[in-house]
């Protein structure tokens, strides 16, 4: 449950930094992520530089069988 906790801040603090970066399609995205606990990815840019910054922070990245989705959750 802390870690969890820890996760979420983790989370929050990037998307402040992304509002801060002026990058505001991926703060939305990690916005999503806060507010449902899930996002699904496609293949954009938006969602690579989304799924990068997630795994840095450490949320569970599951990817679809044939690859072109990938689920992020917290």
């Amino acid at each position: 449950m802390l870690q969890r906790k820890i996760l979420r801040y983790k989370v929050m603090d990037a998307h402040r930094a992304l509002v801060k970066e002026g990058k505001l399609l991926e703060a939305r995205e990690i916005l999503r992520l806060l507010r449902k606990g899930h996002i699904k990815l496609g293949l954009d840019d938006v969602s690579w530089n989304v799924e990068s910054l997630c795994e840095k922070l450490g949320c569970k990245i599951f990817y679809s069988s044939r690859g072109y989705t990938a689920e992020v959750r917290i």
